[in-house]
């Protein structure tokens, strides 16, 4: 089968070399192996691809994990691609992304209409998608993990498709929101939004 072409490797190494934010854990991953996608139908293609050739991959953000867990040298998958701000939603106070935009551009989004995420970490460039996969938290104790706001995601599976999952969906839901990747690839999310506020 014929894979699909998302990244041009004529002018450069064979490999892509990806180190996480605080530089002490990297990965080289062939060319062949890194896919970058810009729209929901290449992840679906890729998917597809991976899945019907027993091919790796594992999703990875902006790559902020103190840690290697997002890491895999057999094949990786980057949503930077995938950024835009889908819908902002001043009635229902949710906005919808897709995986691959940052928390910063989110908040500037909402800025205009008096809205903000109700959950933010001490540094905003995590991937939106990243963001809720790992259950990421901010600070307070009465403050729930990103994870709880979700309201839908939609994930492209290997199985199933591409699929989206709301609170009707049950424990699949809720397992979905914090899957890290393993249940396929998140590719848009929908949050709960809180108006705009000043912490002191």
């Amino acid at each position: 089968k014929s894979k699909p072409t998302m990244l041009d490797t004529s002018d450069i190494d064979e490999t892509t070399l990806l180190l996480n934010w605080s530089g002490t854990h990297a990965v080289k991953v062939h060319n062949d192996h890194y896919f970058e996608p810009e729209s929901v139908e290449d992840v679906e293609t890729i998917v597809k691809y991976c899945h019907e050739n027993g091919q790796d991959m594992r999703p990875i953000g902006a790559a902020l994990s103190p840690n290697a867990i997002g890491f895999h040298s057999k094949g990786m998958i980057s949503l930077a691609g995938l950024d835009q701000i889908l819908k902002v939603n001043p009635q229902e106070m949710t906005v919808t992304v897709q995986a691959g935009a940052r928390v910063s551009q989110v908040v500037d989004a909402l800025e205009p209409y008096g809205m903000t995420l109700p959950n933010l970490a001490s540094i905003a460039e995590q991937q939106m998608g990243g963001f809720v996969q790992v259950g990421a938290h901010g600070t307070g104790r009465c403050i729930a993990p990103v994870d709880h706001y979700v309201t839908s995601i939609k994930v492209v599976t290997p199985a199933k498709g591409t699929i989206t999952l709301t609170e009707e969906n049950g424990e699949i839901f809720q397992l979905a929101k914090v899957g890290l990747g393993c249940l396929g690839v998140v590719v848009e999310v929908t949050m709960k939004c809180v108006p705009s506020h000043k912490l002191v």
